[in-house]
């Protein structure tokens, strides 16, 4: 059976969709081809369930070379993943026998008009991961537990501590950061309590953050912002004691890679988007889940302190031995 997985996606919906794609290699000599963007193309082209990746890079060129590529293949399946205007032309451009995307309340942009079979109409807001493996029960499947098997192919970091906690500071959204002032304060209480050195983790455009961070204590500070590929950022949050995380992909590949989580959640449903597995802190407040982009006054992050991370982490770091723990 020939399957082409159509998931453009983030790296977080990239990750929540490895366990998919475990699910359909269970299907005696299938073959998985999957297109991906750039970010996420390192875990799908590595991965053991993944046989050849197809890059999207989202501009008019590299989307006839995309729809050129698909089109060499006859397709037993196409799954549309991201039910999307785009994706939804991709998995029609395929040449298939059957093409088949989420129910009509779940899509987004119309996509419901396009011809495809549909899975069962279901919970809208079950965790992502659980949704795209609606698509495996649809095919007649029972997947037990996710299996991500996230592949390690980058060196252990050089010059990283023994131990460490992982602070990734970024995210995606705006809305979803948690104030530079606070993490610093974390870090130190990490190093006075814990005894442990703090690895900090995001993009460019965080090195400003990590900067004052690594300002307020440089002794037991490492700043990896904007200088780890993603096989390299596998290794360092796969090596860390634990993670603390806001909402974005490398809370989800925490998760995947079983090290203790702490998630930190503001505006976003945890249980529909949160880690699989892992501590999610989120606070009370009248406004949330608001799940917008961009916040002027987010309370919902304020409200969470460095103690009650701390606490959280402390626990977790203690307990050693993390167990799954899910929102569904």
């Amino acid at each position: 059976m020939k399957i082409l997985i159509v998931k453009l996606g983030a790296l977080g919906d990239v990750i929540n969709t490895l366990p998919l794609a475990c699910a359909l290699k269970q299907i005696p000599g299938c073959t998985i081809d999957w297109l991906v963007a750039p970010l996420s193309l390192p875990l799908v082209a590595s991965h053991r369930a993944v046989d050849n990746a197809i890059v999207f890079r989202r501009t008019a060129k590299s989307a006839l070379k995309a729809v050129k590529a698909i089109r060499k293949t006859r397709y037993d399946l196409v799954l549309d993943l991201q039910r999307i205007l785009k994706s939804g032309l991709f998995t029609l451009a395929a040449r298939a026998d059957r093409r088949i995307g989420f129910d009509r309340k779940r899509c987004k942009e119309m996509t419901w008009l396009f011809p495809f079979e549909r899975i069962r109409a279901k919970n809208p807001h079950a965790h992502m991961l659980d949704q795209y493996l609606e698509f495996a029960r649809h095919l007649g499947l029972t997947p037990g537990f996710p299996v991500w098997d996230i592949p390690r192919t980058a060196p252990p970091g050089k010059g990283l501590p023994g131990a460490y906690v992982v602070l990734n500071i970024g995210a995606t959204k705006p809305a979803n950061l948690w104030d530079t002032e606070k993490f610093l304060t974390l870090a130190q209480k990490i190093q006075t309590v814990l005894d442990l050195p703090c690895v900090i983790t995001g993009g460019p455009e965080d090195r400003s953050r990590a900067a004052l961070i690594l300002a307020g204590c440089p002794a037991k500070v490492m700043d990896l912002t904007g200088k780890t590929s993603i096989p390299e950022l596998v290794e360092v949050i796969g090596n860390a004691k634990a993670v603390v995380s806001c909402d974005t992909g490398p809370m989800h590949l925490a998760a995947a890679l079983n090290v203790p989580l702490v998630a930190l959640f503001g505006p976003s449903n945890p249980c529909r988007t949160g880690p699989y597995r892992g501590t999610v802190i989120q606070q009370p407040v009248s406004c949330s889940p608001c799940n917008l982009k961009h916040c002027n006054a987010p309370v919902c992050m304020d409200a969470i302190t460095p103690d009650m991370v701390l606490g959280e982490l402390a626990t977790k770091i203690r307990k050693a031995s993390p167990l799954p723990e899910s929102c569904s």
